[in-house]
């Protein structure tokens, strides 16, 4: 099932590094662009709004009891 989380929106210049701030309204991101174009003649600021991300995972531990021995402690397998 995914994970639903707010949308969020960067700003980007074509000739810079990568975005640093993550604008939560629209808005706010497209001030900042504007207050950035006017600082930096010549540089394009970009507006990009975040769609779908992922996240690879590698490992979820389940446990089931608060009594559960830890193994890892001593690395001995339990059989």
């Amino acid at each position: 099932m995914p994970d639903f989380r707010p949308p969020f929106w960067l700003v980007w210049c074509e000739d810079g590094g990568p975005p640093t701030v993550k604008h939560i309204t629209y808005g706010a991101a497209k001030a900042e662009a504007q207050r950035l174009a006017r600082a930096y003649p010549g540089k394009h600021f970009v507006v990009m709004a975040a769609a779908t991300g992922f996240r690879k995972r590698d490992l979820d531990e389940t446990r089931f009891s608060d009594h559960a021995p830890d193994f890892d402690d001593d690395l001995q397998i339990p059989f």
